[in-house]
């Protein structure tokens, strides 16, 4: 064992070390660690891939759930992050959920789904008060109107504890029944294939609902508001780089959206239609996506929009 001590970075730039180990038998290996910026936000602030910028607002709890996976032939196993969310109190519908997509350690084995509609028990902090939550273990009680996962749970698939995380009402959002069952879930195969065993280390992405209009849905805990857009963002990286996403370049990433009316108008929309680049997302949210990209190529992996790439 060899213990390693990090001082408090206050300085406004990255902090970088190596630490270089040769084996007796000669082989040899460096790590290099890097340590982030001061932050006001620092519970917040990691360098996972597809995370969002970091928005100020009252009615917004931030929280990532974590997950113990199982083991398979490709994954050791271990405690990992399974998905973040921006939950927003006053809307009673998370504004996005983040999540890394890749097979090997999130979908296999395969599993069914569980069918687990209900509250996040808070058995992880920081806490979203029940009452700020969802009632929805029976639905909406309204019609065309479905429980839509935005972490689909069929991504979820390495074991049970995993998938019954996606069935928390911090993962739903009110979603037309014909969008849900149809395009889009045509559009959450095509993402676990983008994010499939030998295809990309890790296919990064983000879920999510924008509100331009004032519909709501009656609930036991208060009114559920309707998004009048569901939309993705998605970021891959090519290969088994072993590179935190700040450390690539334009041309070793690709990035696409994706943007649907949530309702019939946008259950009748095509894939290719429904494309965006995430720069028109970002505009059209006001949130500011895959924050850790290299701010020298940010703006043009984010103006990508090409569905032939996929």
């Amino acid at each position: 064992a060899l213990p390693l001590y990090l001082e408090e970075n206050s300085t406004e730039e990255y902090r970088a070390a190596e630490i270089s180990v040769t084996y007796s038998g000669g082989y040899s290996v460096t790590l290099r660690l890097w340590q982030m910026p001061d932050s006001a936000t620092p519970e917040y602030d990691r360098a996972w891939g597809e995370l969002p910028g970091y928005r100020e607002d009252a009615n917004y709890i931030y929280k990532t759930y974590n997950t113990t996976l199982v083991g398979n032939k490709y994954f050791a196993g271990g405690y990992v992050r399974n998905f973040t969310v921006c939950y927003d109190k006053k809307t009673r519908v998370s504004q996005w959920v983040a999540y890394p997509v890749f097979y090997a350690l999130y979908e296999a084995p395969q599993l069914s789904r569980v069918n687990a509609f209900g509250y996040d028990p808070n058995d992880q902090l920081p806490v979203i008060p029940t009452a700020d939550q969802q009632n929805i273990s029976s639905g909406y009680g309204q019609r065309g109107y479905d429980r839509g996962h935005m972490l689909p749970q069929a991504t979820r698939y390495n074991n049970y504890a995993a998938n019954r995380m996606t069935y928390y009402a911090t993962n739903m959002m009110p979603q037309n029944s014909t969008l849900n069952q149809n395009i889009w879930a045509s559009l959450e195969g095509k993402v676990r294939g983008w994010g499939g065993l030998q295809t990309y280390d890790t296919l990064y992405v983000v879920t999510g609902a924008a509100f331009k209009s004032t519909k709501t849905i009656d609930n036991a805990n208060g009114p559920i508001a309707v998004p009048s857009h569901c939309w993705k963002v998605l970021l891959r990286q090519r290969g088994n780089q072993n590179r935190q996403i700040s450390q690539f370049k334009a041309d070793e990433l690709k990035a696409i959206g994706f943007v649907f009316t949530n309702d019939d108008a946008g259950a009748a929309t095509s894939i290719e239609s429904a494309v965006r680049s995430v720069k028109e997302i970002e505009e059209l949210t006001g949130f500011k996506f895959f924050r850790n990209l290299d701010p020298a190529v940010a703006d043009a992996v984010k103006s990508q929009k090409n569905l032939a790439d996929w």
